[in-house]
């Protein structure tokens, strides 16, 4: 029937919109229930998420007890003015003195005056190309041609430095005039500069006539001789040294020895030092020793790493206040916990984790008796690396099984699950909108049928009323 307004129940005086509501939400419940159970999976993803997290820090952990540097070694210099020094691993305990007499450096030299930084080095008038050869020490030499287009100081400078030639080049002007310099990139007697020029650009650099006539060119030629302290004696010297390049020398307990470098690795094994000044008159005293603190605080952070995955576990898994958690009764959770405890309980190279100060107290918390740690250290250091090391190794194995097989796996089944409740809850919102319709029309539908009865109700009276007054 047209017009019919259901909210009022124009016939019926009924709140149809109400009943309707009322008996939707009764419809509604499956719908409630698989959101409920929708929640609850998003819950758990959650919680393994979490869980997962907190394994990460635990595998991040366990692999420092694994690191071949768990037990440092610590080198400690009187004077560190003169050198500084680091020790690794493989050092062994010791003490040294050592005498700096020389530091290693580098050779640089510089050519005659140039009027100005533009000043061409190179006659092209008769040969448009000619050529440097550059070597530093045993390394093979490096070509460097010059054209008009890099005919000068400067163009010189910057084609020196692209090349890779092993030195660095600059200009400096030095109150008269512009001077090229070359520095060698490394120190050492082994790194000197040997510089060689060609001009005719045949490609071949002699030791006699045009190529070292100190004209043009050859102006910047160099292959000197060398005394003893690295001091030019002779040989084609047109550039000047300004320093030279010599060996650093040192005694350690009384040994005379040299190296080309400041920062000397295969002196003393494991101990890396860094020369910085020379001392000839004091012995500067080197000791190495062992490091434990930087151990037992590896052991720390792995403890504290246990009992965050072990904590988190156990507030997921557990009934709090007779009530059920998350993950409660779930298989996965508890087979990590069982996992982890195994683990930390077995023993590994003869030792149990208990036997250097490991252990669980009544809670299940993982403690560390740091005196037992570090007696064990003082005792038998290599033994304890290689315990912790292996128990490390083998907790890597459970936890990474966790965190890319066993997790994944669960969360994926749970995912799957709300895949499926979605599918189940699309279906019955579907199928409610069509119930909800179907209701709203048998209302209509009885309201227009109260509307007819209304009128033939009406027609009669009227028409009673009729006879009644024609008699």
């Amino acid at each position: 029937m047209a017009g019919v307004t259901l909210s009022t129940g124009a016939f019926s005086g009924t709140n149809t919109d109400q009943i309707v509501s009322q008996l939707m939400a009764l419809e509604k419940q499956p719908l409630t229930t698989l959101s409920t159970q929708k929640a609850s999976y998003q819950a758990k993803i959650s919680s393994y998420g979490t869980l997962s997290g907190a394994l990460s820090g635990l595998k991040g952990a366990a692999a420092q007890l694994a690191d071949a540097e768990f037990l440092s070694m610590s080198a400690s210099v009187s004077d560190n003015s003169v050198f500084t020094a680091t020790a690794g691993s493989t050092a062994s305990t010791g003490d040294y003195s050592i005498k700096v007499s020389k530091l290693a450096s580098t050779q640089s030299i510089y050519s005659p005056s140039y009027t100005a930084e533009s000043s061409e080095v190179a006659d092209l008038s008769t040969f448009a190309t000619q050529k440097l050869s550059i070597r530093v020490g045993s390394n093979a030499a490096v070509e460097v041609s010059i054209t008009s287009a890099n005919n000068s100081l400067t163009g010189l400078r910057d084609s020196i430095n692209s090349a890779g030639t092993g030195v660095t080049a600059s200009v400096v002007y030095d109150g008269s005039g512009y001077r090229l310099i070359m520095s060698a990139n490394s120190t050492g007697a082994s790194n000197r500069i040997v510089v060689k020029a060609d001009e005719n650009g045949d490609g071949t650099y002699t030791e006699a006539g045009g190529d070292i006539d100190n004209t043009g060119l050859s102006k910047l030629a160099f292959n000197a001789t060398y005394d003893s302290n690295g001091l030019v004696t002779g040989g084609t010297a047109n550039m000047t040294q300004s320093q030279a390049a010599i060996d650093a020398a040192l005694t350690v307990n009384g040994l005379s020895v040299t190296r080309s470098s400041n920062q000397i690795s295969d002196l003393i094994t494991g101990v890396s030092i860094n020369l910085l000044k020379t001392e000839t008159t004091n012995d500067v005293k080197l000791s190495v020793t062992k490091n434990n603190s930087s151990g037992t605080a590896k052991v720390s952070a792995f403890v504290s790493a246990y009992n965050s995955v072990m904590s988190l576990a156990k507030s997921l898994t557990s009934i709090a206040d007779g009530k059920k958690v998350l993950l409660t009764g779930d298989v996965t959770a508890r087979s990590i916990m069982t996992g982890l405890r195994s683990a930390i309980a077995s023993r590994f190279e003869g030792q149990s984790a208990a036997s250097l100060g490991l252990s669980h107290d009544k809670n299940g918390s993982l403690t560390l008796n740091s005196s037992t740690l570090s007696a064990a250290m003082e005792s038998d250091v290599s033994g304890v690396a290689a315990t912790l090391s292996a128990m490390a190794s083998s907790l890597d194995t459970s936890v990474s099984e966790y965190i890319s097989t066993l997790i994944p796996a669960r969360k994926a089944g749970m995912q799957s699950s709300i895949s499926r409740i979605d599918d189940k809850m699309e279906s019955i919102s579907r199928n409610l909108k069509l119930k909800e319709n179907s209701y709203r029309k048998k209302f209509i539908a009885m309201e227009e049928i109260l509307g007819k009865l209304q009128q033939s109700s009406e027609f009669l009276t009227q028409q009673a009323n009729k006879s009644s007054s024609s008699n």
